[in-house]
């Protein structure tokens, strides 16, 4: 597996990713959730129904969806969640192994992982596996799935 990105908890409860651009992307709290700043521009919020995250543009008017996040169980921690972009593809989140406890994110139709991340020194190490690589993940699909793992890690 590949290095790619690094998800740190912020200290005023956001989060940051670095590797997914050339300049850190920061989720910054709202009271309606984050404002995504390094990329976007972007807006992340909470929508109970749905029980996930919805990423919208906010250059247009009215705000464009660019993805969504939807929880599978009803308990908030560790329930696998669905990650769909706005161009229709769906993928899976989900907490992975007892011994070797990890989060893969692939896809819903296919096996096998496109991203493996662990926790590591209070933040999370994530990897592309071969097939990830090859998938060059779009900033949409990292933040969708860098802010389910931040739920799923109970920091929000």
């Amino acid at each position: 597996m590949r290095p790619a990105v690094r998800l740190t908890r912020r200290p005023d409860g956001g989060f940051r990713m670095e590797g997914v651009a050339a300049t850190p992307i920061d989720g910054v709290p709202t009271a309606s959730g984050f404002v995504v700043t390094g990329a976007g521009p972007w807006r992340l919020t909470w929508s109970a129904a749905e029980r996930g995250w919805l990423l919208t543009s906010v250059e247009t008017e009215p705000a464009e969806e660019v993805g969504r996040t939807t929880s599978v169980g009803l308990e908030p921690v560790l329930s696998p969640a669905s990650v769909l972009l706005a161009d229709g593809r769906l993928f899976r989140l989900a907490m992975i192994g007892a011994s070797d406890p990890r989060v893969e994110l692939g896809r819903w139709d296919v096996p096998g992982a496109y991203v493996v991340g662990r926790a590591a020194a209070g933040a999370w190490e994530l990897e592309t596996t071969a097939a990830g690589t090859a998938l060059a993940p779009p900033p949409e699909l990292w933040i969708l799935a860098c802010v389910e793992i931040g739920r799923l890690d109970g920091w929000y």
